[in-house]
């Protein structure tokens, strides 16, 4: 025999429960529901009968006496969109004995405003575990519900303002590098046929005075290009147009270019230049870690007066720590971080004449780094020198192919047919002028159109083509329809002033060789010849 109390029994047991004779006959839940702020309800859920303490009413804005206590005063007031829901829960809480009852709704306020409500409450199950009578709580949640509407529309609105500014930022950033594109190309023309031209003056004077006045002219020249390359670097970051090609790269072929970069200025300043051998290889963008030495290296000379400039690599754990030392005079330690910024220098370097550049190079290293993920530093001690280094990551001493650059033969007579799509005067004449010192026949049109129609049925042996042409064709469309009017391979290079190597790198679909200008003759010398003997030998193989 079940001996568990029947609906009226528990029933009866509540109701004493819940009132205190020693109270004229007040019901405790009425006691409890003067002091609560919260509003309190009750439901007999077979007759319908309720509830509803004075707080209660006071949420909706009726005096207590209002209406007849009853469920269905409560369902008059909800807002129609949440009745379906609130009916739900509660049915599923009546016939669930596991149910909790916990939802949120709007009641009408007599204001004609609605109320965020927060419900919960518990319930007296019968045998069978329904719920017989339910008791609880409302909270008028609605100061919290607006708050939160309103951060969240604020939130809406400050993405909504975020968006616009970072569409704003792209379409600067992409005018930026367009524009950086555009200046970059006027800019090294001029500098181009200057280079171009001083080799031929060297050509054609034999005094030792004018030949000196000749080398001092290229060396300002080659400031003029650091300078020019340290601006156009830094306005690409600013930009963002400035991506890192991250790959397996040895360490000793970086410090063989160094070598060959900078030997001459060492001798010439009197130093020198120690760089150490080593087999590690680390993952980092070739072009950007030889930027970040490279300005390292000048950074070093230029505050160095006497002694040696090292470079070096040592592994550190799963890195490699890349080093410059040099014995120049020092960075005061209040200094140290301030030398990675902008148009600074170290103080003992602020109105030195003999200290050529804007400020920018160790900026220029510091944010190349960030770009790539790299960590750098410097230490230093004043009058004694100082070491910058650069942390990349390291990897197995397998990991990278040898690269292997056409051996440099400045000057070496190419003797050969040129042709030449440069649409700038300037430096077409300097291109005609030092080709022909090296004793080639050399055939000028300044778009690709004219020089297609000058070359008749005769292929030029190399073909010289700056990217921006007059007219529909490019450098690369030039070379590509070349090659598709004479069925082979036509060798020679594309040269170009273009500061954004995405787009030069989207148009080079062909993979042809650039060279970016302003180039210094030897250079383009020795890239020609490389070029000659490539074609002439895959002539020679093929035997035609």
């Amino acid at each position: 025999m079940d001996a568990r109390p029947g609906p009226d029994t528990m029933a009866s047991e509540i109701s004493d429960f819940w009132t205190d004779i020693h109270d004229d006959g007040r019901s405790l839940l009425e006691l409890v529901a003067l002091k609560a702020n919260d509003g309190i309800w009750g439901w007999d859920v077979p007759t319908g009968q309720s509830f509803y303490s004075a707080r209660w009413w006071d949420l909706v804005g009726l005096p207590p006496d209002h209406l007849e206590a009853h469920i269905d005063v409560f369902f008059a007031l909800l807002h129609p969109d949440d009745r379906e829901n609130v009916r739900a829960v509660l049915a599923e809480f009546i016939s669930d004995r596991g149910a909790d009852y916990r939802t949120q709704f709007r009641l009408k306020h007599s204001s004609g405003g609605w109320r965020w409500i927060q419900s919960s409450g518990s319930a007296l199950r019968d045998a069978t575990g329904k719920a017989v009578r339910i008791a609880g709580t409302h909270t008028d949640i609605t100061e919290r519900v607006e708050a939160a509407d309103r951060l969240e529309r604020l939130v809406a609105e400050r993405t909504r303002d975020l968006a616009a500014a970072r569409d704003r930022a792209e379409i600067a950033a992409a005018s930026t590098a367009k524009f950086l594109s555009a200046t970059s190309h006027d800019i090294r023309q001029p500098l181009q046929a200057m280079a171009l031209l001083l080799r031929n003056l060297q050509q054609e004077v034999d005094s030792e005075a004018a030949l000196g006045t000749i080398a001092s002219i290229r060396r300002s020249l080659g400031s003029s290009m650091d300078l020019l390359d340290d601006l156009l670097e830094f306005s690409r970051l600013d930009a963002g147009a400035l991506r890192a090609d991250m790959r397996p790269v040895k360490i000793q072929s970086l410090f063989r270019s160094l070598l060959d970069d900078f030997t001459a200025e060492a001798q010439e300043r009197g130093l020198r230049l120690v760089v150490k051998d080593t087999d590690l290889v680390g993952r980092t963008d070739p072009r950007l870690i030889k930027r970040i030495l490279r300005n390292l290296v000048s950074n070093s000379f230029k505050f160095t007066q006497r002694g040696s400039v090292l470079i070096a690599a040592r592994p550190r754990g799963d890195t490699i720590r890349l080093e410059v030392w040099d014995t120049g005079r020092g960075i005061p330690t209040g200094q140290q971080r301030q030398i990675f910024w902008e148009f600074t220098q170290a103080g003992s370097a602020v109105g030195d004449r003999s200290v050529r550049g804007l400020g920018l190079g160790l900026a220029i290293v510091e944010r190349l780094a960030r770009l790539m993920r790299h960590n750098v530093g410097v230490r230093s001690v004043v009058d004694h020198g100082s070491v910058f280094w650069v942390d990349l990551p390291r990897l197995a001493a397998d990991a990278a192919e040898e690269r292997h650059e056409p051996p440099e033969r400045p000057d070496h007579p190419l003797g050969c047919r040129v042709a030449v799509a440069e649409n700038d005067p300037d430096v077409a004449d300097a291109y005609v002028r030092i080709l022909r010192a090296w004793d080639c026949k050399v055939l000028v049109a300044r778009s690709g159109a004219e020089l297609i129609s000058r070359i008749a049925d005769q292929p030029p042996d190399l073909l010289i083509a700056d990217c921006h042409l007059d007219g529909r064709m490019n450098g690369f469309d030039l070379f590509d329809e070349l090659e598709r009017r004479f069925g082979r391979r036509i060798a020679g290079v594309v040269l170009s002033g273009d500061h954004d190597f995405e787009r030069m790198r989207s148009l080079n679909r062909s993979r042809r060789r650039i060279l970016n200008k302003p180039i210094l003759p030897d250079v383009l010398n020795a890239v020609l010849h490389a070029e000659l003997e490539q074609h002439r030998q895959a002539v020679g193989e093929s035997g035609a």
